[in-house]
């Protein structure tokens, strides 16, 4: 090997390093990005549909956009002052919060000996005080880090949503750009797959946001039925942490258990009986047929997915690798798997009806030469 080549293979290794070293730094900044598209993709056929009412493109955007801030915003406020109160005064007052877990102890224990029998050991009242303590201690060490991180957060969240109004606004020129890279004959195809994704991205994003209504709609009514405090939060809690797919709700579930829990051990067992009822509907009734028209993948795949985006990414690596592992599974479909069925298939079935595939045509006249 030269001195030249070798002097461009070690330049092609620090370019290759420092590319990658920036993607890393980067990563958040696409996350961000591609939160807003999901977002974008969700509501597109809402904009659409405006515009087809007179309404200008960019009003509609607006006005979808400012539907939804309004929405969320009047959620958090409706449900997280409970949430805020609750832990500044167990904050202010750790030994109340010890209390609350002793007594939710002793309920449990003389409730399992009297109805099923069994002899629990309780943990010493000085150990569940002495945890609760440093608990607090760590959680008021770490405010200050958890406010930069919200602050963070709400930064990321104004930049999705200019994303999004850019990737509205000019879908279609970025579109016809993206069309230029590629050759005339694989344009079409290429145009048919970007439309899939689009399409495939914006039912997982609606078929999840429903999926959550109803579970934490259902949850609050339940709950509120059976009187049990601040169901609304309980319910935004369980319905929210659904997003999450297969390990979400049960994360929300015990949450709300354990909140429930601190106010009253009666209420945390119709907020875990509630969790667990609505579940059943949710997980063999409402998810597989809403899910079945989004990305389309085995349930396999995407407990695979989930699993390897939360190690990754944590919750937000968790929520996005099904989006990721759908883009690369229509890729995939259509450029690698149904071209290999049409080169070695003569034919397909196409609403019911034999279509001979040219390709088929032309190898079985080759072999008959």
């Amino acid at each position: 090997m030269t001195a030249q080549q070798v002097f461009r293979n070690t330049v092609i290794i620090l370019a290759t390093l420092a590319l990658a070293y920036v993607l890393v730094l980067s990563a958040r900044i696409f996350v961000v990005v591609l939160i807003a598209i999901l977002i974008a993709s969700a509501l597109r056929p809402t904009i659409i549909r405006l515009t087809r009412l007179r309404v200008p493109q960019g009003l509609a955007i607006l006005l979808v956009y400012a539907m939804l801030l309004g929405l969320i915003i009047t959620l958090l406020i409706g449900v997280l002052p409970p949430v805020f109160s609750q832990i500044s005064r167990y904050i202010q007052n750790d030994w109340q919060l010890a209390s609350r877990l002793i007594a939710a102890q002793n309920w449990f224990m003389n409730f399992a000996n009297t109805n099923l029998g069994a002899n629990i050991s309780p943990i010493d009242a000085d150990e569940i005080q002495r945890a609760v303590g440093i608990m607090v201690d760590e959680f008021t060490l770490s405010a200050p880090r958890l406010a930069t991180e919200l602050g963070g957060v709400v930064g990321e969240s104004i930049l999705a949503f200019v994303i999004g109004v850019y990737w509205l606004t000019s879908h279609d020129s970025a579109v016809n750009f993206l069309l230029q890279m590629f050759p005339l004959r694989h344009r079409e195809e290429v145009k048919a797959t970007i439309d899939e994704i689009e399409t495939s991205l914006g039912n997982y994003v609606r078929g999840v946001v429903l999926v959550a209504s109803f579970v934490g709609i259902a949850n609050c009514a339940i709950l509120t039925l059976l009187r049990v405090p601040n169901a609304a939060t309980l319910g935004f809690i369980i319905g929210v942490t659904t997003m999450l797919p297969v390990i979400g709700g049960f994360l929300g579930g015990g949450l709300a258990t354990i909140m429930a829990l601190l106010i009253n051990p009666l209420h945390a067992l119709f907020t875990l009986g509630t969790f667990v009822g609505v579940q059943q509907i949710e997980t063999h009734y409402l998810t597989p047929r809403v899910m079945s028209r989004s990305v389309g993948i085995d349930p396999i795949l995407v407990i695979v997915a989930v699993f390897v985006g939360f190690a990754l990414g944590g919750v937000i690596g968790a929520i996005l690798a099904v989006p990721i592992v759908g883009i690369f599974y229509i890729v995939f479909r259509r450029w690698v798997i149904e071209p290999r069925k049409a080169s070695v298939t003569p034919y397909t079935i196409q609403d019911g009806l034999i279509v001979l595939n040219q390709i088929g045509d032309e190898e079985a006249d080759q072999e008959e030469l």
